[in-house]
Formats: structure tokens, sequence, C-alpha cells
């Protein structure tokens, strides 16, 4: 802790016994440690005590980062479930407009055959639309 060696102690202990006398070194001695032991023992609390602040601020900071974690699949979950929503309200308008209606039998009759339709009787259509020109 302290830089001290033999010789600054011998001095030190001189000087006690200089001041304070042979009758009640032995006193001041025990007082003094006492005074050290008390210091020692508070300074091992406080360093356990911050060691624990130590290791609960690691636990927050994983903990912090856990739920960051779930946030984003939180947020993710969320982003499908309104991409999911959005098609289902895309279908069920398709579903519930006219295009899966049964069309009703006049109107069937109305609209051309698919055999007449198409590039083939265009070319035909073409082809009997120039003829007709030819012919003239």
């Amino acid at each position: 802790m302290f830089d001290i060696g033999f010789w600054e102690l011998t001095l030190i202990a001189v000087v006690a016994l200089l001041v304070v006398g042979p009758e009640e070194l032995p006193t001041l001695a025990r007082t003094t440690g006492r005074w050290i032991n008390k210091a020692r023992n508070f300074m091992g609390e406080m360093k356990n005590e911050l060691e624990s602040e130590v290791d609960r601020g690691k636990e927050l900071k994983e903990r912090i980062a856990e739920e960051s974690k779930i946030a984003e699949a939180h947020r993710t979950l969320s982003e499908t479930t309104r991409a999911v929503s959005a098609i289902k309200r895309d279908l069920n308008e398709v579903i519930s407009g006219d295009i899966l209606k049964p069309v009703p039998k006049a109107e069937r009759d109305r609209i051309e055959p698919e055999s007449e339709s198409g590039p083939a009787a265009d070319s035909q259509r073409n082809e009997a639309a120039s003829d007709t020109v030819d012919k003239k």
C-alpha cells in the first residue's frame, strides 16, 4: 500500500516512544492497530460492493442486448403481420369483386366464344377484309 521500509518504521517507533512514553506505547500501538484494521475492513467492503455493482452493470448490459433483440423480432413480426394483412385485404377485394362471381347465362351468350377471339381469329378477319377490298 504505502512504500514504507524498515528504517521508516523504526524512525516512527522511536519518535512515538519519545513522545508518548514507554507506559502508553502499548495502548497507542493497540489503538493504531484497531484503526488500521477498521480501515482495511472498510476498504474490503467497498471493493466487494464495487465489484458487485460492476457485475450488476454487466448483467444489465446483457439484458439490454437481449431486449433489443426481442424488440427487433417484434418489429419484424409486426411488419410481416402488416404485409400479410395487406395481402389478405387485396385478396378479399379480388374475391369479392366481379372476377370470381358467376356470369349470368344471358351475358355468357352475348360474349364471343374463346375460339373466335385471339390472334387466329384476328388474322382470319384481316384476310376476309383484304379479300373484299381486292374484289372491288
